[in-house]
């Protein structure tokens, strides 16, 4: 699990496939993956409207 602060107007693209260096964020690793093994994975995107830290996990992180 991730604990991570989200700016108020901010706009986040969060990793789904786990291959992102930069978790809990993506870095768009998933499209090469897409490609190459006929997958569909995309980031979620959140956009925030007051300062929050959330707390964030995906079955597919592994570090």
């Amino acid at each position: 699990m991730k604990t991570i602060k989200l700016y108020k107007g901010g706009k986040y693209s969060i990793c789904s496939c786990g291959l992102s260096k930069a978790l809990p964020f993506c870095d768009n690793a998933h499209r090469e993956f897409n490609v190459k093994n006929g997958t569909d994975y995309k980031s979620v995107k959140i956009t925030v409207e007051d300062t929050v830290e959330a707390e964030l996990n995906s079955a597919n992180w592994k570090r």
